[in-house]
């Protein structure tokens, strides 16, 4: 069996954002450990690993049995090369960020091959991708556990009167706290105004509570629900993601997989790996967001489970 494995920031995707390697070095230096990681995972279970590689970082992938590299030389060559090598496989695996409709473009690109995708497809991504279609998503499902925010268009049309201070304001479709900022007071809602012109905003609620992660592999309308993770992050009170703790608590943990199978039950049927953030407080517990993707809990849970996750998402699609 062969899998294509795509991961945007080592396979191309920079030549396309129209940056160099060293733009954004830390981001880049984490979608390279998730990649080899998963790559490592279905090297040792006998699946071949077709992996496409922006030609300035190939040095940075060693040789290795069942591992070919794709050289992606420009912008101009990684659409059609994941198209081409998409019909060559038997599965396919898309890892991107959700910004700027990456992830999205990706899943389109190779919606001839869909059936082979061992990732969430196009309805999913769609929703999850989008902090606002998610709520609108669920509050219509009735369900009332997610993030209570509404898109920030400027400071005068934005209605503020459901929110109390401190607030948080983040790209809508925002990944690993990227952009995400905490405002104190009315002024500095006020202040920010001008520098947000143009982008696409959200704005909700400063929750208080522990920070967690429930990652969730789809079969279909089954899923295999992994432990929780705790988020930890560069800076308090908010930062950029760095890394998950394990283990958290029976209570955290039950909290945490009562409101991801809630959610992921709501949510479109979907295959691969999924990752659910909340806050579990001490009033309520909040949905956060949807990662349609892998995601750095991968680099955890990989260790702590005792079956091999990457063969989980092929069984998944089998």
């Amino acid at each position: 069996m062969q899998i294509l494995i795509f991961e945007w920031l080592t396979g191309g995707g920079l030549w396309i954002d129209g940056v160099s390697l060293h733009c954004g070095a830390a981001i880049r230096s984490q979608g390279k450990r998730m990649l080899q990681a998963i790559a490592h995972d279905f090297l040792v279970a006998g699946v071949e690993v077709i992996l496409p590689i922006d030609e300035r970082a190939i040095v940075d992938f060693p040789e290795t049995e069942g591992l070919t590299l794709h050289p992606i030389a420009d912008h101009g060559d990684l659409q059609a090369s994941l198209v081409n090598l998409a019909r060559e496989v038997d599965r396919i695996l898309l890892i991107a960020p959700e910004t700027g409709g990456r992830l999205l473009n990706c899943v389109q690109w190779l919606e001839a091959s869909r059936e082979k995708f061992v990732s969430p497809g196009e309805e999913f991504v769609r929703i999850a991708s989008s902090k606002r279609a998610s709520f609108e998503f669920l509050e219509a499902e009735g369900f009332h556990g997610v993030s209570r925010g509404m898109e920030f268009i400027n400071f005068w049309k934005s209605p503020m009167d459901n929110f109390e201070y401190p607030v948080v304001l983040k790209p809508s479709d925002g990944v690993g706290g990227e952009g995400l900022r905490l405002i104190n007071d009315y002024l500095e809602l006020e202040q920010l105004e001008a520098p947000l012109s143009g982008a696409g905003y959200w704005l909700e609620p400063s929750y208080q509570g522990v920070p967690l992660s429930v990652s969730v592999i789809g079969h279909g309308d089954e899923f295999t629900f992994l432990p929780a993770t705790e988020q930890v992050f560069d800076r308090e009170p908010f930062g950029e993601f760095v890394g998950s703790r394990f283990p958290v608590s029976k209570d955290l943990e039950g909290r945490a997989r009562r409101l991801a199978e809630k959610t992921i039950r709501l949510l479109p049927p979907t295959q691969g790996y999924v990752g659910l953030d909340m806050v579990l407080g001490p009033e309520a517990d909040q949905l956060i967001e949807i990662n349609p993707r892998l995601t750095m809990s991968y680099l955890t849970l990989r260790n702590v489970c005792s079956f091999n996750l990457a063969m989980r998402m092929l069984d998944s699609n089998a």
